[in-house]
């Protein structure tokens, strides 16, 4: 977990930026990139989540009965820590679009020809005198989605609070 802690020190696009400058550019190295940058959160909430059920008294009661340790995992761990991963994963789905089309405007994702929002924005910036809406409306597609991935993720989250 020192690892972890010293991974989330750094920022998720400088991380990201990083990994596209070992691995390359295009769709496909903007997604392993942002993933990468992403993992750590995933894994401290993982791993307190799996010390936090292992803890609870049903799981305890399954290890004096005797219950294996792949099924008490498999029926009690597993089923309590993906709840809390589904949330963490749509409050990140917004930025992950959020990176994944800043990185793309950078010009480190697909080529032109390519339709992503963050190489339209790039190339509608061109344009923005004449022809506005060539930038607008990717930028507006960009904010509506992330902003309703957060707003799912966010009810979510009241929802297993309660």
């Amino acid at each position: 977990m020192r690892l972890t802690d010293v991974w989330m020190a750094f920022p998720e696009v400088l991380l990201a930026l990083l990994v596209i400058a070992l691995i390359g550019t295009g769709s496909t190295q903007i997604a392993v990139a942002i993933g990468v940058a992403a993992v750590p959160y995933y894994g401290r909430l993982v791993r307190g989540q799996a010390l936090a059920v292992t803890k609870a008294e049903y799981v305890e009661a399954a290890k004096i009965l005797g219950v294996p340790a792949w099924r008490y995992v498999l029926r009690h761990v597993l089923p309590n820590v993906g709840g809390p991963v589904v949330v963490l994963a749509s409050l990140g789905t917004g930025s992950a679009i959020a990176a994944a089309a800043g990185l793309s405007l950078l010009g480190l994702g697909p080529l032109p020809p390519t339709p992503e929002w963050g190489v339209m924005l790039a190339e509608g910036q061109t344009y923005l005198a004449n022809a506005w809406w060539i930038a607008v409306f990717p930028g507006l597609a960009i904010v509506v989605v992330v902003l309703v991935s957060t707003t799912l993720g966010r009810s979510l989250q009241a929802r297993s609070l309660r």
